[in-house]
């Protein structure tokens, strides 16, 4: 039991295991996590409702969603932003890994009318023939990716964005890495029941990684006949460090925000944004220059 104890407690390796699909593919955590979606009052797996609206109305008038104009939801889930954007009469694609939220978002389309295509696929590898005026990511998931992660995802971007295109997304910021504390909670149906429909034993970890500026939340879920183990890791950035990020895989031009609504850049904020664009796009066609952002 020591032996199993001291294994359960040990630190991992940095980014040495991703899970994040199984969050979104597994029948009973993703019909909570869907519940999560759909809760106007919490900021779990989506924004409140009052700032997912502004949000939502931000992203349409400073990108000029219209008729005519192209938009992709990375991480799209029920279908929150997608609905709001097709109702501009846009071309709106959403991609997701978890068939239950597709299925929701596919339910809101068909009860307004909208035609919005929803694709079940991994945004790290996905690839079609249509190109976006704007690609979005709400919610902070590129924090989320490992650092392979995060450059095949700003690949898959880099190739799907059209000339001129905005990729459009939030991050967490440096300054919430100073509230991370290390600790261990156990409990019975840890967080009342998420991660199983059988009884089970709970352990959350949260560890820290300095140099790197990570940190990681990992769940033991132990049942009378498995043993799982899910990961959340999670990037803090400076600007600067975005900005390399960017630079370092194509974009040139790079706008630093305070948030999704168009906010200035506060330093002390928990989560800023950024607007990111290239002079060439996918197919190697100059780019025109982009007007500056307001906010």
């Amino acid at each position: 039991m020591f032996e199993e104890l001291s294994a359960l407690h040990a630190r991992p390796a940095l980014h040495s295991v991703v899970t994040t699909p199984a969050l979104w593919t597994d029948t009973h955590i993703s019909e909570r996590m869907l519940a999560a979606h759909l809760d106007p009052q919490v900021d779990l797996s989506s924004y409140r409702a009052e700032y997912l609206e502004k949000v939502a109305a931000w992203i349409i008038a400073r990108f000029d969603i219209r008729a005519g104009r192209r938009i992709a939801d990375f991480g799209c889930g029920p279908g929150l932003y997608t609905t709001r954007f097709a109702r501009t009469g846009a071309r709106v694609t959403g991609l997701d890994l978890s068939a239950r939220s597709l299925a929701h978002a596919e339910s809101l389309a068909r009860e307004e009318g909208l035609t919005i295509r929803h694709l079940r696929q991994d945004y790290l590898s996905y690839r079609d023939d249509e190109r976006y005026d704007v690609i979005v990511m709400v919610m902070r998931d590129y924090c989320a990716l490992t650092p392979d992660g995060r450059r095949a995802l700003l690949g898959t971007v880099r190739e799907h964005l059209d000339a001129g295109g905005r990729f459009v997304f939030d991050v967490d910021s440096a300054s919430a890495f100073a509230g991370v504390r290390e600790q261990v909670v156990h409990a019975p149906d840890l967080m009342d029941g998420f991660w199983s429909a059988d009884a089970y034993f709970g352990f959350h970890h949260t560890y820290r990684y300095d140099a790197e500026r990570v940190s990681l939340d990992t769940y033991e879920i132990i049942e009378a006949e498995r043993h799982r183990t899910f990961f959340n890791w999670v990037r803090y950035f400076t600007p600067d460090e975005l900005v390399g990020e960017l630079n370092d895989a194509g974009f040139d031009e790079v706008d630093i925000l305070g948030d999704l609504t168009g906010a200035p850049y506060d330093a002390a904020a928990p989560h800023f944004a950024a607007v990111a664009s290239r002079r060439t796009a996918s197919g190697g066609h100059p780019t025109p220059p982009s007007p500056p952002l307001e906010t």
